[in-house]
């Protein structure tokens, strides 16, 4: 085969899709770098400037802080002098020119003495005065003022801090003020100092080039500076910030953003307490002064940008070209001569598509072994269960079962049998369609139950109302510990099935064993002592090993009871054969006799009738059908219930052949309702009407019809309209609920009957007689 050159064909989609990648990596890196450079290089800046415009923001508020500390400590000296005694209340200060002196000099000294304060009151309650060393002596004649002064000597605080109390003769001034009530920490304040401060002598106003101001806790602007004052918006923008939620929660320290028109305020805040007040200053600068100096720099990047962007260009078409080489060489191994030559088409979809169909293949045989696996499994485990693989040893076993996804080493083998039966005798007897449900409830309930301490779990169906389980569990337990939780496990499913199905069940145990090999015998030796339970004891947990291997002598067979059985079921006498069976059952079970005791002596009492019915001339083979008595016997589990079987499968046939040979007379009636079926079999026939119209009675028309056919008649009638409804499904195209409906049965009754009677669907008759 000649080899293509990997360059050669047509360049579809994905060529050009290379050269744009090809550009896009040479040209993406530059640009991105080039972005995150200018970015970082600003955040850079921006954070070095906020962390140096914290650590200045630190420092002017340690410088803010002791002002204020300053001022208290100089207000807290001056109150204790003896000028302030509470002889100051009554005292006349034009008669005490000199002490009132002595009071205006102590006053001025305190307005000179630190920068902050600006004026400093002295406030007489009861003489409604204040003294201050350029307003001297006056009377709070206005109301409001005497009434903002008098309420000064409120609270239990004797120094705290007010904003909102202005001056009086002189309002437009900061009201802004240190209080200290006079006697300092006595019971009965009479008075007040009231020191006014200048805010403009705050270290907050000394940065004239940032945003700055001072808060107290209620929010009140005590300093800004001359940039706050010129930018109303942007103190409303900070005041908002500074009020949400996850701001407020920043005791401390605190960094954010805020949007001023077009720009960007980056605010630092720093928080400090004085006099039982949280202080905050606040210090904001446009980021656009901050990067400002960085433009020209900018410039220059941009312009080497615009180069290296020019020869990334250039380089990119030589990198596409070695791109989109394996790409080719790919087409040519997956296509070969079949590539398609059209400048359109997407290479890649067409190796895709082409991998896809492979995939495809690939995970479809998985998916079906996958699925088919759990089938597998339990075929080849039943099969190593009867025994058709019993030339496999040990170590191949596990070999076969880890292919299958089983671990089998280091675990504990066990079997269960289990057989469900109805509690009580007012139970009736169930069908096949209810074993099946009732089985698979009950390996349901097993499986739940089981996953504590079961690692797997493999059902066996038995198809005869009992069913196996093999469980592999972990060896981390000895024996002796895995046989009790067995049996804990037992008793719970014994609670769960009679809770939740109202049924009482017999579990038989067997193992555990250490060897794989060993799970057939034990399986066997467990189905084995299933038949030793108890007769009619209700729910019970039986040890395979134990009862094997117990003696089981065979107990008394009521011999004089059968013979009195068989006389008065010859002479016809119904109740007393049915007296003498009941005295006969119990016999059997009170001799201590086990469920399969039990059904043994029923079938030696049958083998009696059916001697009893070849001496009076009778053939018991056209009457019973051996191989479905020993079935429906085998599924008898109280006495009640084997009296009712033994009356309706035994005695009621026997007695109905016995008197058939009586009944001649009623042969031509019979015939006539036969007649009758063949021609209007399809339609509704009654037999009460046919007997009215024979003048005789149900019952006899009845009686002789079965002893003359050999069955009822409605199931006379039932298996002649479904002869033919098979006819119809063969030879006619009319569908199945037409022909249901024909026979004058509804479609769902009709489905369940004749899957009943031929084991099979009308459906699936169809199409099996379509194939022939």
């Amino acid at each position: 085969m000649r080899q293509q050159n990997p360059e050669s064909g047509f360049k579809g989609i994905m060529y050009w899709r290379s050269i744009a990648l090809a550009v896009l990596l040479t040209c993406l890196p530059i640009s991105a770098i080039t972005a995150v450079y200018l970015y970082v290089g600003n955040q850079h800046m921006i954070n070095q400037y906020q962390q140096r415009n914290e650590e200045a923001l630190v420092d002017a508020a340690r410088q803010v802080d002791e002002q204020f500390t300053q001022l208290v400590h100089y207000a807290l000296n001056m109150v204790v002098k003896p000028h302030f005694k509470p002889s100051l209340s009554d005292m006349d200060f034009v008669s005490n020119i000199e002490e009132t002196n002595e009071l205006f000099n102590t006053l001025n000294l305190v307005e000179n003495a630190d920068p902050l304060v600006d004026q400093v009151y002295l406030y007489i309650k009861k003489q409604n005065k204040i003294m201050e060393p350029d307003l001297g002596l006056r009377t709070l004649d206005q109301a409001q003022d005497a009434l903002n002064f008098n309420k000064l000597m409120e609270g239990d605080s004797d120094m705290f801090w007010v904003h909102d109390l202005e001056r009086p003769f002189n309002k437009e001034r900061s009201s802004h003020a240190l209080v200290m009530r006079l006697p300092f920490n006595g019971h009965t304040p009479y008075g007040a100092i009231v020191i006014y401060i200048d805010p403009s002598k705050l270290h907050v106003i000394r940065n004239s080039e940032n945003l700055s101001f001072l808060l107290d806790d209620q929010g009140h602007i005590i300093g800004e500076s001359g940039m706050s004052r010129n930018m109303p918006k942007a103190m409303s923008a900070i005041l908002e910030q500074l009020k949400l939620p996850q701001n407020a929660q920043h005791t401390n320290h605190l960094r954010m953003k805020v949007p001023v028109d077009q720009d960007v305020l980056l605010v630092n805040t720093v928080q400090f307490e004085k006099m039982q007040q949280n202080w905050t200053y606040v210090s904001g600068t446009p980021q656009s002064n901050i990067i400002a100096p960085t433009k020209p720099y900018t410039h220059i990047i941009l312009i080497c940008f615009a180069f290296a962007l020019a020869a990334s260009l250039g380089a990119s078409w030589f990198a596409s070209k070695s791109m989109y080489r394996p790409i080719r060489k790919m087409l040519n191994i997956v296509g070969g001569d079949q590539t398609k030559q059209n400048s359109r088409y997407n290479e890649l979809d067409y190796i895709e598509h082409e991998w896809k169909q492979y995939r495809f293949s690939h995970d479809t045989l998985q998916n079906q072994w996958k699925r088919s696996l759990p089938s597998i499994r339990e075929a080849y485990i039943n099969q190593f269960l009867s025994g058709q693989a019993s030339h496999l040893t040990e170590p191949e076993y596990v070999v076969k079962l880890q292919e299958m996804e089983l671990d089998i080493t280091h675990k504990h083998f066990s079997a269960m049998v289990l057989q469900q039966h109805t509690h009580g005798e007012d139970r009736a007897p169930l069908t096949e369609n209810d074993q099946h449900l009732l089985t698979y409830a009950a390996l349901n309930v097993i499986q739940e139950l089981a996953e504590d301490i079961s690692a797997y779990m493999h059902p066996i169906n038995f198809f005869d109302g009992s069913f196996g389980v093999i469980l592999i569990v972990p060896d981390s337990h000895t024996a002796d510990e895995q046989m009790h939780r067995m049996k804990l496990l037992c008793d719970q499913i014994i609670r769960a099935l009679r809770d939740t199905l109202r049924m009482s069940a017999t579990i038989v145990l067997g193992g555990p064993s250490s060897t794989w090999t060993d799970v057939p015998h034990i399986l066997e030796q467990a189905k084995r002592a299933l038949h030793y339970r108890s007769f009619d004891a209700g729910s019970q947990l039986l040890e395979a090993d134990t009862v094997l291997s117990q003696k089981n002598d065979w107990i008394d067979y009521p011999l004089e009871l059968e013979q009195d059985f068989i006389h008065a079921l010859n002479l016809g006498l119904q109740r007393d054969a049915l007296r003498s069976l009941s005295r006969f059952v119990t016999s059997l079970q009170a001799g201590g006799g086990s469920e399969w005791h039990v059904h043994h002596g029923l079938m030696r009492l049958i083998t009696s009738v059916h001697r009893s019915m070849l001496q009076a001339g009778l053939n018991p083979y056209q009457v019973y059908n051996f191989s479905n008595l020993q079935e429906q016997m085998s599924l008898l589990r109280d006495p009640k219930a084997c009296v009712d079987w033994f009356q309706r499968e035994i005695i009621g046939p026997y007695l109905e052949q016995l008197t058939k040979n009586f009944s001649s007379s009623m042969k031509s009636l019979v015939e006539n309702v036969l007649e009758q079926i063949e021609q209007n079999g399809m339609q509704d026939l009654s037999l009460d009407v046919m007997a009215m119209e024979a003048g005789v009675s149900a019952s006899q028309l009845s009686k002789a019809f079965k002893q003359m056919t050999g069955t009822n008649y409605i199931d006379y009638l039932t298996t002649f309209r479904m002869n033919r409804c098979k006819e119809l499904l063969l030879t006619t195209d009319l569908r199945i609920h037409e022909i249901a409906e024909a026979a004058g049965y509804q479609p769902p009754y009709f489905n369940r009957m004749f899957k009943k009677l031929e084991g099979i669907t009308p459906g699936q008759y169809r199409q099996q007689g379509i194939g022939k």
